[in-house]
């Protein structure tokens, strides 16, 4: 991945061009997943239905000031097909995303996580973690591709998800590339 001149707000992988997440994108995200209890299960943090409303509220707690969350488009129609980023404390930043079904299998996932790790590692972000559910093998097998390592299970408070739940916990170490 080759990090553009704005970094901040744009950046591009092979197949794939990750900007800045907007309000305006909650149509889109609404349309990925609005009827699509089963993928909105594996989220720790979207309501579902995933309604116009609640996507629009989704977005706006990922544009914080700690929050760099992008929208993953496809570089050849523009199409808005999920979202990645990363919150938290800059020392180890906790990693999300998500691919709407009908772009499943196609390797986009993984795509996009290894274009947020060559980012963060231009931040000089010094490593990256991330939390799946143990029935999402598919987001597990994305981490790993990716380089991140399974480090054991962990217990989170959910609310969304009915309380606390054991998560899949991985992390992987950057080197700085500044």
């Amino acid at each position: 991945m080759a990090v553009p001149s704005n970094p901040n707000n744009y950046l591009c992988t092979r197949r794939l061009g990750l900007r800045l997440l907007e309000v305006s994108d909650a149509g889109a995200m609404s349309r990925l997943l609005e009827n699509d209890s089963e993928a909105l299960r594996m989220s720790a943090s979207m309501a579902d239905p995933m309604t116009v409303e609640a996507a629009r509220e989704w977005i706006s707690r990922r544009t914080a000031p700690d929050q760099r969350v992008f929208g993953i488009l496809l570089m050849r129609s523009g199409e808005f097909i999920g979202s990645i980023g990363f919150g938290g404390p800059m020392e180890m930043p906790h990693v999300g995303y998500w691919i709407g079904r009908p772009h499943w299998n196609h390797g986009y996932a993984t795509e996009a996580v290894l274009g947020l790790i060559e980012y963060a590692r231009w931040l000089g972000i010094p490593a990256l973690q991330a939390d799946t559910f143990p029935d999402n093998p598919a987001s597990s097998r994305v981490l790993i591709k990716a380089g991140f390592e399974y480090k054991g299970q962990v217990s989170l408070h959910l609310p969304l998800r009915g309380g606390d739940s054991e998560l899949n916990h991985y992390e992987i170490k950057l080197g700085k590339t500044r």
